[in-house]
Parts: C-alpha cells; sequence; structure tokens
C-alpha cells in the first residue's frame, strides 16, 4: 500500500529481472501504461540479462496498473517462457527513485542537431548543436521514448526546412515540454503549451525558463478545447485513446494550410487514429516509422489550404 512517509510521496518500485529479448516490448508497454520513463539496469553477473524499474503511484495501484502490468507479464511470459526470470515490487520515497532515474539520462542526440540534455550532466556542444536542457521532474518526456524522439525528429526537420520560422504552435499534452522548446529553439514564433496534469505544468514552465524560452513559450493548464486557435503546426504526443477522444477539437486548432503531427501511437493502431483525423476534415500526408523501435510511428497531417 502507498502512503506519505514524513510529508514525502512513497512510490511501488516494481523490479523486473529478464532476458534482453524483451526489453523494448517490455520498457514501451510500463512507459504506455504508466506514462513515465523507467530504468533499465545491467545484471553484472549475466551479461544476457537486464533488470527493469519501474515506479507506480497510489493513482496507478487504484486505476487497475498493476493489474493491467501483472496480465502484460503473465501474456508475455507465455510467448518467452524464458524470458521473465524474476518480478519484485518494494515501496520507495519519491526522492529515492528520482535519484536512481537521473544516473540513466544522459545527453541524447537527435537528427543532425538537436541534443537533448540533463541539468545534471556536462557537455560540450558542437557548433551546430541546438541544447535542451532538461529536468524532467515528475512529467514524461525526455526525448529517449520513441514516441518523443519521433517529433523531435520531424521539428527539426521542419526547422531547417524553415518551416517553423514565424509560426505559430500548439503542443497538446505537453509533460516535461521538451516538445515545446524544441520548436521555439527551431525558429517558432511562439509555442502554447498545454496539459492537464498540474505536475506537469510545474515540470514544463520550469524547463521553458531553464531554456530561456519563457519569451516565446507558455505553458498553461487549459484544455484543449478551450484553447482560441488555429495554429500553424499542432503536436500531440499522448495516447491512441486520448488521441481518438480529442479528435474533434485537436483537428479545429490546426489553420488553413496547417500541419499536425500525431505521435504516442502503435502501428496496429495507426489506422483508426489516421481515419478519425481524415473524418474531420485533414488530409493525411505521411506515417513515419522510429528506426530504433519499429512498432511506434508519427502520424501527420495537412489542413487543405
Amino acid at each position: 500500500m502507498i502512503s506519505h512517509k514524513e510529508g514525502k510521496r512513497v512510490w511501488v518500485e516494481l523490479s523486473i529481472k529478464c532476458s534482453r529479448e524483451v526489453e523494448e516490448p517490455l520498457v514501451d508497454y510500463l512507459v504506455s501504461e504508466l506514462g513515465r520513463g523507467v530504468i533499465t539496469e545491467e545484471v553484472e553477473e549475466r551479461q544476457d540479462l537486464l533488470l527493469i524499474k519501474a515506479y507506480l503511484s497510489r493513482e496507478d495501484l487504484e486505476s487497475g496498473a498493476f493489474s493491467s502490468i501483472k496480465t502484460y507479464l503473465e501474456e508475455l511470459s507465455a510467448i518467452h517462457p524464458e524470458a521473465i526470470l524474476k518480478i519484485e515490487n518494494e515501496n520507495v520515497i519519491e526522492e529515492d527513485w528520482h535519484d536512481k532515474w537521473k544516473r540513466f539520462f544522459r545527453p541524447i542526440r537527435i537528427g543532425e542537431s538537436l541534443v537533448i540534455k540533463p541539468t545534471w550532466e556536462e557537455y560540450v556542444p558542437e557548433v551546430s548543436d541546438i541544447v535542451i536542457e532538461m529536468d524532467p521532474g515528475r512529467a514524461f518526456g525526455v526525448g529517449s521514448h520513441a514516441s518523443t524522439r519521433l517529433v523531435l525528429e520531424r521539428l527539426e526537420e521542419l526547422g531547417r526546412k524553415g518551416v517553423l520560422e514565424k509560426a505559430q504552435v500548439l503542443d497538446v499534452g505537453t509533460g516535461s515540454g521538451i516538445l515545446a522548446i524544441a520548436a521555439s529553439k527551431l525558429g517558432a514564433k511562439s509555442v502554447l503549451a498545454i496539459d492537464i496534469d498540474p505536475d506537469a505544468v510545474e515540470s514544463a514552465r520550469k524547463n521553458v525558463h531553464l531554456n530561456n524560452c519563457h519569451d516565446d513559450v507558455t505553458v498553461s493548464i487549459t484544455p484543449v478545447w478551450e484553447v482560441e486557435g488555429p495554429f500553424d503546426l499542432v503536436l500531440a504526443n499522448i495516447d491512441r485513446d486520448t488521441l481518438l477522444l480529442l479528435a474533434k477539437e485537436i483537428s479545429s486548432q490546426v489553420c488553413q494550410g496547417g500541419r499536425l503531427l500525431l505521435s504516442g501511437i502503435l502501428k496496429e493502431q495507426a489506422g483508426a487514429v489516421k481515419d478519425a483525423y481524415v473524418q474531420r476534415g485533414l488530409h493525411f500526408s505521411a506515417m513515419r516509422v522510429d528506426e530504433k523501435d519499429s512498432q511506434w510511428v508519427l502520424l501527420e497531417f495537412l489542413a487543405n489550404s
């Protein structure tokens, strides 16, 4: 049972010792299910094994996420009988797991010039580097997951082509604010970053100031249906269910001749998401598949001029 200890939140640390063959599907499932990053450690005595650690909040337990994860692990074990060797869980104080997680967040290069750098790491940039300093706090999004990486790669391409110059951008479900900051640094005139999670909004605001983007990026807890648009570019890296639920509201924020990038989508989910947004009057432009993890895709749409 999760409780609060001496005013600090206590989480459940779920440790899964597994073979490397199930690392990608397992990590992707946990990140998608929990909406936050996980830790992957080497097992010293066995190079063919990994220890994957995920952290569950009280809300995760109450929503049934723990049961869903156990069911998924059982299904994964049925397909790969030798893959899942050991599962343990224990309570940890919030400060402890944030410190643990920080050890595994290193500078990440995305595309030709974007570099995502944690605040606590030293990094000497190259002349052409566009460095984004990040301290995600409790929010999701440091660029390491395929869904975030796909959007960042496309943003960088659009920036190089001059598409972002003077563009007004909306980032729906901003999380840590990483996409909004990237859009600003790549040339956007203004960015509105929104999220309904107060922790995410607090984290995004801190990261925006950390990157000196506060003149161009506004972070708000305003829901998408209350935002006054439309925008030249709309970004939404969320999940399939939310993208389907908000198809009307998100589509309406794309101006004539504007562009929409949707991520957080598994390849088998792409058809349903594509159809939902085409039905809202958008033109499907392209599907991009992540090079490192091909089960994740980005969908791009254009609005008629």
